[in-house]
């Protein structure tokens, strides 16, 4: 597919998690490998499905608190544990064993190479064009790991992680701290698939976006909604639920300008 990308910006951004590797998919292997490692688990839960509903459900409310600066990492690491085993503990008494798991956790999860499919060929073709970002809200040591480990790095040439500066995803701050590390000019476009943090965030920031959606979600960026909330319609590029589709939305984009 050939582009026409005169007068765009010379970077691109991408979301990491659930964008270009596959958390959805290695976070399950991992926890299958933490509920078989500690007999702790089986304990409380002897339905394996049972725990990974009970940990989806506090990691999640925990990522929110995060991403809203309401916790901090540390405190998530070991909290989603302590939730999951020990829901009537002592918030400020949280057994070891929750430090010992998260650590397991993390180092089997970061470990696992499946990247989305497409990303790998998506990143190919952007590369000659681009130079190409990543923005994420994971933690430091854990992304860099999962981008060695999964042959992602041999594209990127810039990663921004929210750890490492203490702002997260969707605060305007973040991305206004990218444009500046990078240098990037024009205007930037971000790719990702959470439509909050990523896709809102983005627009919030002035940048262009593209919402990689592959479970199909209602769409909140229409045009009236946009309009409504001070962000030019025209900055949201589109939306897609395979990132091969990825190429053809900013062709078109391209060819519009």
């Amino acid at each position: 597919m050939n582009f026409h990308l005169s007068g765009c910006s010379n970077w691109i951004f991408l979301d990491l998690d659930d964008t270009l590797w596959d958390f959805a998919g290695n976070s399950l292997l991992s926890l299958h490998h933490v509920y078989d490692l500690f007999s702790i688990f089986k304990q409380e839960y002897p339905s394996r499905d049972e725990f990974i509903d009970v940990y989806h459900q506090h990691n999640s409310a925990l990522w929110t608190d995060y991403a809203k600066g309401n916790v901090s990492a540390d405190f998530l690491k070991t909290e989603r544990w302590r939730r999951t085993l020990f829901p009537d503990s002592d918030l400020q008494d949280t057994p070891p064993i929750c430090s010992e798991i998260n650590t397991k956790y993390l180092s089997r999860l970061a470990s696992l190479p499946n990247a989305v499919a497409g990303a790998h060929d998506l990143l190919t073709a952007l590369s000659d064009h681009f130079l190409i970002g990543v923005i994420s809200n994971g933690f430091a040591d854990t992304q860099y790991r999962k981008l060695d480990n999964s042959g992602l790095w041999r594209f990127v040439t810039r990663m921004i992680i929210s750890d490492e500066i203490g702002i997260q995803k969707p605060d305007r701050r973040l991305f206004d701290y990218a444009i500046r590390e990078t240098g990037a000019t024009g205007r930037p476009i971000m790719i990702g698939d959470n439509p909050d943090t990523d896709i809102m965030g983005a627009l919030k920031a002035g940048w262009e976006a593209i919402w990689f959606n592959p479970q199909r979600r209602q769409s909140p960026f229409t045009p009236e909604t946009l309009a409504s909330l001070g962000i030019d319609p025209h900055l949201y590029i589109g939306e897609t639920d395979n990132l091969h589709d990825v190429l053809r939305l900013l062709s078109e984009r391209s060819a519009i300008k």
